[in-house]
Order: structure tokens, then sequence, then C-alpha cells
């Protein structure tokens, strides 16, 4: 049902949504915060997240990770859980995207590699994408 009113969402703003370069960013987006969780960066994920859940993560990663290395294997669409147009909070109209994401990752004892375990998760993450007014294109 999402993925139809993604569809004609297209009729009233053409060249806003495609499904494949969707399934591709989901996929870079959720590697590059889970690379700056992993050195720390919390400024770089102030302009990705959304304040509280950047607030959530500053004070539980590190107690979460410690003595452990951590590796994602796989990122993997399973479809669109959810997706709404709206208007937002600073009064802009915009697209609310939250795919459903089976997530793989690799933990490893960091003082024995050879114990080590893999865990299958899912994620909703949602995506926000500004609608264009008049001549403009969309933005992220």
């Amino acid at each position: 049902v999402s993925s139809v009113k993604l569809r004609v969402l297209e009729v009233v703003y053409p060249n806003t949504w495609s499904a494949r370069e969707f399934r591709e960013g989901v996929a870079a987006a959720f590697q590059h915060v889970n690379s700056l969780l992993d050195e720390g960066d919390f400024l770089s994920l102030r302009r990705l997240l959304d304040e509280g859940l950047l607030e959530d993560l500053r004070k539980s990663h590190e107690d979460l990770t410690k003595g452990m290395d951590y590796e994602l294997k796989e990122v993997y669409q399973l479809g669109i859980f959810h997706s709404m147009a709206k208007v937002d909070d600073q009064g802009c109209e915009a697209l609310f995207v939250t795919p459903l994401l089976r997530v793989t990752e690799k933990y490893t004892l960091q003082k024995d590699p050879k114990v080590w375990w893999e865990v299958r998760r899912l994620h909703k993450w949602t995506f926000k994408r500004l609608l264009p007014e008049d001549g403009e294109e969309a933005s992220d």
C-alpha cells in the first residue's frame, strides 16, 4: 500500500520518488550512520539524527560496545513500512518514508577474537525529503 502511495505522489510531484534510488540510499545511510557512531563522531551525526535519539545514543553507545568489536555485515530493505506526505515542524511540505530493514551484525569479544556471534535485527528508520515548491527540485 505504501509503495502505491509513493507512485501516486509522482503525479503531483514529478521526479520526487525512485524506489531503486531509495533502496540504495537507505543501505548507504544506515552504513554511514553506523560508521560515524563507531568513530564516536556525534558532531556529524547531529546533522543526520533527531536530537532526542542522538542524546540517547551518546549516553548508551560506549557502554553497549565496551569489550566488543562490531561489524555491520548486511543491510537489506524488506519493504516500505509506512509513508506519508505532510507539513513538517518548519511548515514545509515533506515526504516521510519508513522502510523495514533486516540488518546482520557481527560481534567479537576483544579479549578472545575466537568468540563471536551474529545478530539479525529488524529496524525501522524514517527518512524525510522536502517536497519541491513550484520550479524547485526535491531535497533530503
